[in-house]
């Protein structure tokens, strides 16, 4: 038994909201690695020895176990991307071990399981675009995509390791964007079988993969929500070893926000038949109400659902590396005179700060921002949503009053 402990203390201005979403995210290691075997992070309660803040501890069979942990594509982004920024000091320990750390009991504490599982979270969005060759360029100068296929009738770029996170697909006949198909990723072929049995059930016309979606997953299959949105679900997307080596870039897709004329039908199909979990809804007398919902991912939302007059792909939501990356993506739009349709906001429910971008022509509105709300498995499993009434510090903390609605 190999174990590896981490003692670590953040930066002194480092917020909490973002502590919490680190520690957040260390609880889903244990998921992430199936090498691991046991898995504790906590505060440090030493009254002795103060100058570390947190300590974590793992354990592993052996160290070939522990090397594939520590060298893994995975971990290696964490650390470059999500934990260095953020931590002043830490030390590492590695010991072998001759007893399990955690009992048994205490492995079983967590909730168990017994819900519909749902998609594991967003993969790409496709979409329509009149001008091909000016949206590659919008979405590498604006949003730092790598572009992976461009010919002349589609692209595709990518994040991180995903194969792609947008394809954009030439239409000359257009004057704005369109929204084609929107991918989600499943965690394996029985809950990829369930979805497909639950929405036969509910009369949903399964379909086949677009060919260079089926071309990328080893099994998958389309369907379309009440709003005749086009959702792809695939098993094994195809990964890339390692992220593009490019500074200013996106971490990953993190989701979709849809305004809908078929709000009650699309919650009902998102949720009951689906999957999807209620992390919270704001409700906004005359301006829409919203329905936040989670996935297997755990993020606070991987998708949103607004009440509105027509449907719509409102905006789409990337993660960048840092409120720093946020900030300068901030000041390439601004350099380029690209609108920013609403600018810095501290939002209340993702713990995110972020800017959006927007040109009609490429896409809906982009959001760029610092980080997401992940919820513990505990959490995920037990939160009740919140319902928040119509007050626009309900959706950014920084507004300066409940009829504070301009800029969004």
């Amino acid at each position: 038994m190999i174990r590896h402990i981490v003692a670590f203390a953040f930066k002194p201005e480092v917020t909490a909201e973002t502590k919490d979403a680190v520690l957040a995210e260390l609880e889903t290691f244990p998921n992430r690695y199936p090498q691991m075997r046991s898995f504790v992070v906590g505060p440090n309660i030493s009254a002795r020895d103060t100058r570390m803040s947190h300590v974590f501890t793992i354990e592993f069979d052996d160290e070939d176990d522990l090397k594939s942990y520590l060298n893994s594509t995975s971990h290696e982004t964490f650390v470059r991307e999500t934990w260095r920024p953020v931590i002043d000091q830490q030390t590492l320990v590695t010991l072998a071990a001759s007893s399990p750390f955690r009992s048994e009991t205490a492995q079983m504490a967590l909730p168990e399981i017994t819900r519909p599982r749902g998609p594991y979270g967003i993969q790409f969005a496709r979409l329509a675009t009149p001008e091909l060759d000016a949206a590659v360029e919008f979405y590498t100068y604006h949003v730092g995509l790598q572009v992976e296929a461009h010919t002349s009738e589609y692209a595709q770029l990518r994040a991180g390791t995903e194969q792609y996170a947008i394809e954009l697909v030439s239409d000359p006949s257009l004057t704005e964007f369109e929204t084609l198909a929107i991918g989600l990723s499943v965690e394996t072929e029985e809950i990829l079988d369930d979805l497909e049995k639950r929405l036969r059930a509910e009369g949903a016309e399964i379909l086949p993969l677009h060919p260079r979606t089926a071309s990328v997953v080893t099994r998958g299959f389309a369907t379309k929500d009440p709003n005749g949105l086009t959702l792809e679900f695939g098993f094994e997307f195809y990964e890339y070893a390692e992220p593009p080596m490019l500074e200013y870039r996106p971490v990953e897709l993190v989701h979709p926000f849809l305004s809908t004329d078929h709000y009650d039908e699309s919650n009902h199909f998102y949720q009951d038949v689906l999957g999807f979990q209620a992390s919270d809804y704001v409700m906004t007398p005359g301006r829409g109400t919203s329905a936040f919902l989670r996935s297997e991912n755990r993020y606070h939302h991987s998708l949103a659902l607004r009440r509105d007059d027509k449907f719509y792909l409102a905006h789409l939501c990337f993660k960048m590396k840092s409120l720093d990356h946020v900030m300068r993506g901030r000041a390439k739009a601004l350099y380029k005179g690209t609108e920013i349709a609403s600018d810095i906001v501290n939002h209340s429910a993702s713990h995110s700060i972020a800017f959006y971008l927007y040109d009609a022509r490429f896409g809906p509105r982009i959001e760029l921002c610092d980080g997401h709300r992940v919820f513990s498995e505990e959490q995920n499993e037990t939160h009740k949503a919140r319902r928040m009434g119509g007050d626009p510090r309900n959706i950014d903390v920084w507004r300066a009053a409940s009829d504070d609605w301009e800029r969004f």
